[in-house]
């Protein structure tokens, strides 16, 4: 869940006056009732009106003097005739050591309008994305890259780099007397009892167990690698042998038309018992024949598993679970792909046993959807549950550009300390982070050193706001649903991908619609002209400016930035490209889209798996904590308040893991002690988070959200009876892209486990 950070105060009179407006033409032009709403652009609006009764008037005023700073800035730095300034700007938390900054995590909403899922219900289903398409592929320069690259792996590392740190907290598990004798306490209320340390004794340092391996280098018994890019509008499938690193992606899909990396992210449902019909193309074209009639289309269902817009989202069908609709996909893709592949593989993969996987996931997303995305993996048949958790290996979106993109440095010259910034641009999310390159350690590695930030304001948006603008045209006519899907289709596949924003669009009619004349339209000759300014400001701009403001809020946080890498469908868009160079080139020299785009993900999530100098630490983006008890202070809640040796404590206490804005190495541990008298009943430690600036006092204050549960069993202690006190050592390790704990007992043993969250409710 992304922080919730004011957003320019005229930006949401804009975006909510627009919404109001396409509303009320919706309502007339369609007969719908009122606020019905219907849709992921109108969703996303009513997200933003939400937003706006959250800022305090503090957060407004700090934001217009940072804003007003940027416009004169802005204004010094234009040249003439140069376009300045630009709508959607927002505003990020920096939480780092208790500094308060309003501008670090940016949260930008969606200003795209809603359409009528019942009259544009053929044009919904073409609305699949359209980028990358005219990219080629260069297998000879990839090819020697490769080569390359395996050279320099061969070189011996350069001993003497940094450590991963164990941070060792202070103890807050039991009380020590003067004497040193430990008395462990049983607490009020069932909770893991926590105690202190006496009042001036230094905590204990502790290193810990060894780290375990890290992500990539866990899974040497899987010889064959498969990466699977889940995307809201396409999907992609890359893979590599690990015996020889080359890279292949997946260019053949059932019933697709040309080569092509991807495959839209769609499926067909049988009305009558809601079992999938087809998926990726050939459920594009199950829609479009009679049999169209008794299915249901469902895409972008993706976006479901973001929980600020879900609760927004028209409902799947009937019975029709997000999590099935993902997993019904996955298992599909997964099928066709594991086919092409074993007929590649010359019989060098007989089972897919000798797989490892790694699924890509949006870096704006919960912990929660993350937990999600496994157990869809699980019910798809990538892994079973028994699998060792190495077996999936969930990487960021960003993350994975970032590992392609760094490939690229020598043609960009990326040196150390240089810093650089992932747009990954797809269908559905932006997700933007800024990496640093640091050889410090002899090896080229990448660590983050902002909060990543990112929205729903993908190319599907450009979709729906060109869906409106045509029937706004056009929608006096009786024109067949067929003919509406040739005519986004054309948006999509031709036009979208080339926009550039300086010339007129001329849309081809199908020939249901092609002798219609209205010159009050422009429609003549068979194709319908959008002139530039309006395909500018009513279909691209309100998406665009979104992203604008994300890349400032980065570029905020960052202070300095040598590099901005667009990646991702969306961030081949020649329009997006112009218009971040227009804005942002006088603050970063480089703003470029490195080769084949739109592969950036699949292909960058294979050289993660294949430890092609994976991340080495992480910014975390909230408050992590767990319940607790400590001493009563003046102010605090006196229905919390207890008795305990003769002073008063008080439970329900936010014991902080991780801070906003810390950094944390990848197997870096944060380890506190505890103790539990529920012997041999296994522990259940939630795990709680907070989005706001300043750290909660307590698991109940407003905003902390439960996470997950962390269910770890105990050992069997020999004669030990029910009630038994247990003291542990609970590790939680932050710095990957999935969150693990593991508890370390008296005798030694080790136990391990991931955070297991709450399943996703049907929307």
């Amino acid at each position: 869940m992304a922080d919730q950070s004011p957003v320019p105060p005229h930006i949401l009179q804009q975006r909510q006056q627009y919404a109001l407006a396409m509303q009320k033409q919706n309502e007339q032009q369609y007969a719908r009732p009122p606020g019905s709403g219907g849709s992921v652009g109108y969703a996303a609006n009513q997200y933003g009106q939400q937003q706006q009764q959250q800022q305090t008037p503090q957060q407004q005023q700090q934001y217009q003097q940072y804003y007003q700073q940027q416009q004169l800035q802005q204004q010094a730095q234009q040249q003439p005739g140069q376009q300045g300034g630009y709508a959607g700007y927002g505003q990020q938390q920096q939480g780092q050591q208790g500094q308060q900054d309003p501008y670090a995590n940016y949260n930008t909403n969606n200003n795209n309008n809603g359409y009528d899922q019942q009259q544009a219900y053929y044009l919904q289903q073409q609305a699949y994305g359209g980028y990358g398409q005219q990219q080629q592929p260069q297998p000879q320069q990839e090819q020697q890259q490769q080569q390359q690259y395996q050279q320099q792996q061969q070189q011996p590392p350069v001993s003497g780099g940094p450590v991963p740190a164990t941070v060792s907290i202070q103890p807050l598990a039991y009380s020590r007397p003067a004497n040193g004798a430990q008395q462990q306490q049983q607490l009020p209320g069932g909770h893991i009892a926590h105690g202190q340390y006496q009042q001036g004794q230094a905590p204990v340092a502790s290193s810990g167990p060894p780290p375990p391996p890290p992500a990539s280098a866990a899974g040497s018994e899987y010889p064959v690698l498969v990466a699977i890019d889940f995307g809201t509008t396409f999907s992609g499938v890359a893979y590599a042998f690990k015996s020889n690193g080359e890279v292949n992606e997946m260019t053949s899909w059932p019933q697709q038309a040309n080569l092509y990396g991807k495959v839209p992210t769609v499926s067909t449902y049988h009305r009558e018992n809601d079992q999938m019909h087809s998926w990726g193309y050939a459920a594009k074209s199950a829609m479009l024949t009679p049999n169209g009639r008794n299915l249901d289309l469902l895409q972008k269902f993706k976006l479901f598993l973001d929980q600020d817009l879900a609760p927004y989202l028209p409902p799947l069908p009937r019975t029709i679970t997000p999590p099935q609709a993902i997993s019904e996909y996955l298992r599909a893709l997964h099928g066709h792909a594991i086919t092409e592949i074993m007929k590649n593989a010359g019989g060098a993969l007989s089972n897919t046993g000798q797989i490892q996987y790694c699924l890509t996931v949006p870096a704006m997303w919960t912990d929660n959807a993350k937990g999600v995305m496994r157990q869809t993996a699980i019910d798809a048949g990538l892994i079973t549950a028994q699998d060792p958790p190495h077996r999936l290996l969930l990487v960021s979106e960003p993350e994975a550009a970032a590992m392609y993109c760094e490939r690229k440095c020598e043609q960009f010259n990326l040196r150390h300390g240089d810093r650089f910034m992932i747009c990954d641009a797809g269908g559905g999310t932006v997700d933007l982070i800024v990496f640093e390159v640091d050889f410090s350690s002899g090896a080229r590695i990448l660590k983050e050193v902002t909060r990543g930030s990112g929205a729903s304001c993908g190319s599907g948006f450009l979709d729906e706001n060109f869906n409106h603008l045509v029937r706004h045209k056009l929608g006096r006519y009786d024109i067949p649903a067929k003919a509406w899907a040739q005519i986004i289709e054309e948006f999509v596949f031709m036009h979208k991908p080339q926009f550039d924003g300086d010339d007129d669009s001329f849309i081809p009619m199908p020939s249901q619609v092609a002798g219609i004349v209205d010159m009050d339209m422009r429609l003549e000759d068979g194709h319908l002209c959008i002139p530039a300014h309006e395909m500018r400001e009513l279909v691209f701009d309100p998406v665009v400016n979104q992203v604008l403001g994300l890349i400032d809020g980065q570029l905020y946080q960052a202070q300095q930035c040598a590099a901005i890498f667009l990646v991702g469908g969306f961030g081949s868009s020649p329009y997006l490209h112009k218009r971040v160079q227009q804005e942002f080139e006088n603050r970063v020299p480089l703003i470029r889209y490195p080769p084949r785009p739109d592969l950036a993900v699949v292909r960058g999530a294979v050289y993660h798996g294949l430890s092609f100098k994976p991340i080495q630490s992480r910014v975390a983006r909230r408050w992590y904590g767990v319940d607790t008890t400590r001493p009563y202070k003046e102010g605090d809640p006196v229905e919390k308040r207890y008795m305990q040796d003769g002073k008063y404590r008080v439970r329900d206490g936010f014991s902080v893991f991780v801070k906003p804005g810390q950094s944390i190495a990848v197997d870096e541990c944060i380890s506190k002690k505890y103790v539990t008298h529920k012997y041999p009943e296994p522990l259940s430690s939630p795990l709680y988070v907070y989005n706001g600036e300043n750290q909660p006092e307590f698991v109940d204050s407003p905003g902390v959200q439960k996470l997950c549960d962390f269910t770890i069993p105990l050992p069997h202690i020999p004669g030990a009876a029910p009630g038994t006190p247990v003291i542990f050592t609970l590790r939680m390790y932050f710095g990957r892209t999935e969150l693990r704990a593991e508890a370390e007992f008296q005798s030694g043993e080790i136990i391990s486990t991931l955070c297991q969250f709450e399943p996703v409710r049907k929307q």
